[in-house]
Order: structure tokens, then sequence, then C-alpha cells
């Protein structure tokens, strides 16, 4: 052994006991002298004080030195001495006011001499006993405290190093998702395409391909949107991945212990399992605390670097948080099970008089609660409910976490401040979200109107103060501060862009920063007065009203008719991305309700001069009066496109003649069949490239995923699924 060689005669004679592993181990050195230390820490010498404290007696003792000096000349490398020495230096001139003895002290010790010594037993130190000479711990029990020590430094150093882990884990997956995303926008790039050498566009089919077959399957036969029991299952690529993250908290868990036969810290097998699986659990627990809040925070700057969504990087939130809840359950029940073998149920009692125990449980506890809330029903049915209790709740955990964790030092603190500071930055890249819409934001007036008959509301928001366009399949956060309950907010998709003669405006997302300004003329500026009339530049959002915020925007909009609502509003965004649906040859929207408002959004480019051969909408919806007031409002123009085709499939009314509908749209009966739709757009498109954008009811989208991954499995390599839904 490496280790051995560096040891002279001394140590080999000592070292059959010693573990290889430990042996070549960083830590060994200090370990060798913190034996000798502990194995000598209980011997009371004659020229100690009893009056003393313990390290008084031991600073001011010549024999102790002596005894230690000559037992890390025996068992120790030199090493030893500077690992150890100093700080023992340190701690005896802070709290007994004399430095340690030169090592000078046993310089005139022969081996005759070292051979002569007293050696002593376990059992032999105590204070019942005092030594009148200088001894030195015995082979064997100096084995014991090695095996002891050594066992507590090598798990103890896997804590760190396994808590480390589940980061670098996430780092992989990150980096995975970069190198995807920067290969699909290469590919799409004009700058590639102008390049005298270009990659065989087979090669980015098949690529393409590949990567579609992976990502798009639901986990489970076909159930991916709609709800299993009391959730959602993500799609078959994030289950994977949040399986194997699982699997390595569970492996990190159970392995890089050392057990050994004689424990002097815990003296069974059993103890020393329970001590370790504790605290490995505990700590893995807190390294993925930073995890959680990353992936929850609305500015993330993972999905610009990675292209996937909010709701990819929630899913990856709750199950993070699902598995650090657990292990801190394993971490509090362990020590729980501890305490009360040490002691029985007084001893439990008597550790929840110390801070860091009672601070400890109340994060797990808070932690449970957490979980069992954010169950899928909660979200959706009392979504305010849950955030406040959510963003409250997650506090106190982390307070708590600090004080838990407040007696090591400062050495875990990193983990409280990270995610604290994660969530302070999202703060600040809200407001200034806000800012950049409007800098006069709390004069931010949009108008409401609320159409019964299609139960609809429409509210228009100006943009023309806001330092980008909006883009595309992006939605914005919007609070309403005229009206109750105004610190909520809640996502909504833009559905279209009154852009008045603008040529030069640029469409800015996710993938663009966030105050990159542009060359454009300004449009009108109305943003700061209170006129409910139509702005030239504005974006309007149809919004359908439910309980809670939409339907409290409902009573405001119901109550002004048949004037328009004057809102004051913060705009909160844009967040989401724009997908590239124009470098499709063929598009097909499946489009539920409201959720038209994703074809909306992207009407004008697709219907453009550089535009898809074809577009087709299929849209199922209730109220017959919703699908008017969108094609007279929203559509308008477009409808004349050469390479557009609606179809609107009434779900609640027979078709009938009372209704006078535009020519260039075709009226159905019933429920959209997906897989028929998808199959006939596929066949129209042969070879050709086919995009599929779903945005409604779980089931038709479902239906839809499901159909495009027999597609893919059957070899198609020009078709790609789209889902469009804010995930809660």
């Amino acid at each position: 052994m490496r280790f051995a060689l560096s040891l002279g005669v001394s140590l080999c004679l000592a070292a059959p006991w010693i573990p290889a592993a430990a042996a070549d181990s960083a830590y060994a050195p200090e370990v060798c002298f913190n034996a000798c230390e502990e194995a000598l820490s209980n011997v009371h010498f004659d020229d100690m004080q009893s009056n003393q404290s313990l390290i008084n007696q031991t600073c001011h003792s010549q024999r102790h030195f002596i005894s230690l000096y000559l037992c890390l000349d025996v068992y120790c490398m030199p090493e030893s001495r500077a690992t150890g020495l100093g700080p023992l230096n340190h701690t005896c001139q802070e709290w007994a006011g004399t430095a340690i003895p030169p090592l000078e002290l046993v310089s005139n010790y022969s081996s005759v001499d070292i051979d002569n010594i007293r050696r002593i037993e376990l059992n032999d130190t105590g204070t019942d006993t005092t030594f009148l000479e200088v001894v030195l711990p015995s082979k064997e029990f100096f084995g014991v405290w090695w095996d002891t020590l050594d066992s507590v430094a090598y798990v103890n150093h896997y804590h760190r190093y396994y808590g480390m882990m589940m980061i670098a884990f996430w780092v992989a997956v990150v980096a995975i998702g970069v190198a995807n995303h920067a290969i699909s926008a290469a590919s799409n790039s004009n700058i590639v395409n102008r390049l005298p050498f270009k990659p065989p566009r087979q090669l980015s089919v098949y690529y393409s391909w590949l990567v579609n077959i992976t990502t798009i399957p639901a986990t489970f036969g076909t159930r991916c949107a709609q709800q299993i029991g009391w959730g959602t299952v993500p799609p078959r690529i994030q289950s994977i991945t949040l399986l194997v993250f699982l699997v390595l908290n569970v492996v990190l868990t159970v392995i890089g212990y050392r057990i050994v036969p004689v424990n002097l810290y815990f003296n069974t097998v059993e103890l020393q399992i329970l001590r370790y699986v504790s605290d490995r659990s505990g700590i893995i627990s807190f390294y993925n605390f930073p995890l959680i809040w990353l992936f929850g925070m609305r500015n993330n700057l993972l999905m610009w670097l990675t292209g996937w969504d909010f709701g990819t990087y929630n899913n990856f939130h709750r199950w993070v948080a699902r598995i650090a809840t657990i292990q801190a359950i394993v971490h509090s029940v362990g020590y729980t099970v501890l305490v009360i073998k040490e002691g029985g149920w007084a001893n439990f009692a008597f550790w929840w008089t110390y801070m860091f125990w009672w601070t400890g449980e109340i994060a797990t506890i808070i932690m449970s609660i957490l979980v069992g809330l954010s169950c899928y029903w909660i979200r959706r049915q009392q979504y305010e409910l849950f955030l406040v209790i959510h963003i409250g709740m997650s506090v106190i955990v982390l307070v708590t976490m600090l004080g838990h964790v407040s007696i090591f030092d400062g050495e875990y603190d990193a983990l409280f401040w990270i995610p604290a500071f994660i969530w302070m930055a999202d703060r600040v890249f809200r407001a200034l979200r806000i800012m950049a819409f409007n800098p006069n934001f709390w004069r931010t007036w949009a108008s409401a109107t609320y159409n019964e008959s299609s139960n609809i509301i429409r509210v228009s928001i100006p943009w023309g103060t806001s330092l980008y366009k909006p883009a595309p399949g992006t939605f914005y956060y919007i609070h309403v501060l005229n009206g109750p309950r105004c610190w909520e907010s809640h996502p909504f998709t833009v559905a279209s862009v009154l852009d008045d003669g603008q040529t030069a405006a640029k469409l800015l997302g996710e993938q663009v920063p966030l105050l990159e300004s542009d060359n454009r003329e300004p449009c009108t500026d109305t943003a700061d007065d209170q006129s409910t009339e139509e702005d030239n530049c504005s974006m309007t959002f149809l919004i359908r009203p439910y309980d809670g915020f939409t339907s409290r925007l409902r009573d405001m909009a119901a109550a002004s008719w048949p004037r328009k609502a004057p809102l004051r509003v913060l705009v909160d965004g844009p967040y989401g991305h724009t997908q590239p649906f124009h470098n499709f040859d063929n598009v097909v929207f499946l489009v539920g309700g409201s959720g038209i408002v994703v074809a909306l959004s992207y009407l004008q480019a697709l219907t453009g001069a550089v535009s898809p051969k074809s577009v087709r909408i299929h849209w199922a919806v209730r109220e017959p009066e919703f699908a008017l007031d969108v094609l007279e409002s929203d559509i308008g123009d477009a409808l004349g496109s050469s390479n557009l085709s609606i179809e609107i499939h009434l779900t609640s009314y027979p078709r009938d003649g009372s209704r006078d509908w535009p020519s260039q749209v075709n009226i159905q009966s019933g429920r959209i069949d997906a897989p028929s739709i998808i199959t006939a757009a596929k066949e129209r498109a042969d070879d050709e490239s086919l995009a599929v954008i779903a945005c409604g009811p779980a089931q038709m989208a479902d239906a839809a995923r499901e159909t495009v991954t027999s597609m893919l499995s059957s070899g198609h390599t020009r078709v790609e699924y789209f889902e469009e839904s804010f995930q809660w």
C-alpha cells in the first residue's frame, strides 16, 4: 500500500488491523491523530488537577502530551502531527491559556524505552484510576478507536459527496437538454441554411425522429394529460429521468457505509445503521432544496437554455420535493428511534428542548403537509389557497432548516442561502419584466368585456410602452389592481396582437434577453390613461371564467356592460417559447374551448408571406356564439388565406342553418376525432413535414399524443407533436 510504504517499521507492525481502503483515504492522518487523542482522553494522570475543567487538565498535563506524542510516533504517519497539533494548540491557548509543549519533549525516548512503556486497554481508563507514568494505548485499543473514527470519517465523506451527486445528476440532465436545444436551434437557423456546406437533410430528419420517439410517448399506455388517481404522470422521458433520479437517491442512501464490529460511538450494528442512514437521508434531502426552488420558479434560466417549458420543470419540482420529503421523514424517524432506544420517551422529550431538534421536526412535518396539499385536485380546484399555503409553508421550511443545521457552524448554510437567493432573484426578475412592459407599471390600464352567450371574457391590454412586441405562444401573468385580492395573478396565453403599421417589430419570447430593444417606431401610448377605446397596439386575451380570479374578472366586466370595464393591471411577462411551426410544411391544430388562443396566437405568422403549405384548425366548442365572435374579431381577414382551413366541432349544439357561418368554415357536430384527423393530415402530407398541436381536453390531447406516437413507431420521421397547456 502507498500509505504503508511511508510509515516506517513501527506503523507496519500496527498495520494488520487497518482496513486497506481506510489506509489510502485522504482523511487517514486526521483519523490517526484523533484515535490517539480519544484513546488517551479518559486517562487521568497524576499531574492533572481534579478541580479543573477537562480541557485545563489536558492542556497542563506533561504526561498527557508525552503519551500523545509517542502514540503519534508509534501508530501514525508524520502528517498526522501537522493535521492535529495545530488545532489542539489553538484550543489550549483559547480555553486553557497555555501553548502545547514542543515535540522535542519525546526526543530522548529510544525504541527500547517505548517498548517498555505500559500499554493500556479500553477497560483501564476512567477517573477512578490515576496513572503515575507515561502510557500508550495497546495496538488493539488503538485499533478499536481507529475503526470507530475511520468508519465515521468514511461515512461523513460520502454523506457530502453523495449529496452533491444530486446536483451533479441534474447538471448532466440539463447539459443534454442544452445540447439538444442547440442542435434544434442550429437546424432551424437561417445562418446555417446559408452556409456553403449543409449537413445531410436526412441526418437532421432522423435526429428529430429519434428525439420525438423518446420524448412524446406517455409513460403508461395512453394517459398523460388525463388524471391518474390523485395526479398526472409526466411523459415517458420525464418519468424515466425522475425514476433514475429516484433510484439514485435510494442507492446513495443505502451504500457508502463502513460497519465495524466494535464502534465506541454506536455500540451495536443496528445503531450504526440507524445513525448513518438517518444522517445520509437528511443530508441528501437538504441538498435537494436548491433544485426544488430552482425548478419551481417562473424565471428559470434553464428554460431558456434547454427550451423545456414551465410544465416540464414544474414536474421536476414536484417530484424532487416528494423525494426530499420522504428522505426527511426517514431522517426524522431514524433519529426518533435512536433517542428512544437510548433513553426511552423521557429522552425523546429531552431532545425537544434543543432548537436544532425541534426546528428539524417542524421542517419535516411542514414538508409532509406541503406534499399532501399539493395533490392535483387541490391545485386545480383551489389554486389560490394552494399558492398561499405553498409559499407560506415553504418559507417556514427554509427558515426551520437553517435552525436545524445551525449546530454545524455554517457547513450547510449554503443550502439555505441558495434557495433564498433563487427566490429573491425570481421576484427581482418579475419586477423587471413588469417594468419592461410599462415603466409606469402602476398606470397600466386594460379593458375587459364579458359575453354572456359565449361565456368568454375578452381582455385587451395596450403594449405600446413595452420594450418588446408580444410573441406567439407566450403567456403573461396578470394582476388586477383595482379589483379584490389584487395580489393574485394567473397566466394567460396571448390570443392575438394588434400591431398597427409596425413592420420592424421583433418577436420576443423566453429566447431573447428581457430588456433587448429594437428599432421599431413606437405605438401610440394610451397605457397611462383610463380610456377603454381600442388601442392601435394591443394584445388580446380570451379567458374562460371559472372560480376564483376569473369569476371575479367576469363580474367586473359584466357590471360595466355595455361599456368596457377599465382595469388597472400589472403585466408580468412574457413567459414561454415561440415554437417554430412556420418551418413545417403542414400544421394541424386540435383545440378545445378557450384553447383556440394557441392557434390564434400563431395565426398571423402561419398565414403570412412565408408560411406552411396548409394550416388546419379543428376547434371543439360548446357555444356557437363564442365561435362566431372569434371568427369575426380575431381571425377576420385570415379566413381568406389560401393555406388556412377551419373546422368547428359543436359539442353541445347540432348544426342548423339559423346562424350565418363564413363560407370558409366547415361546421361539424360532436367531439374531435383526433386519430382520424391526424391520420388524414399525414396522408395528405405524404413525405412532407407535419406539426400536430393539441390544446384542450385531456382525453383529446392524449388521443393525439398516442396517434403521433404510433406514427413515429411505424417509422414516420417527419411528424412532431406539441402539447400546449399550462400545468399548475
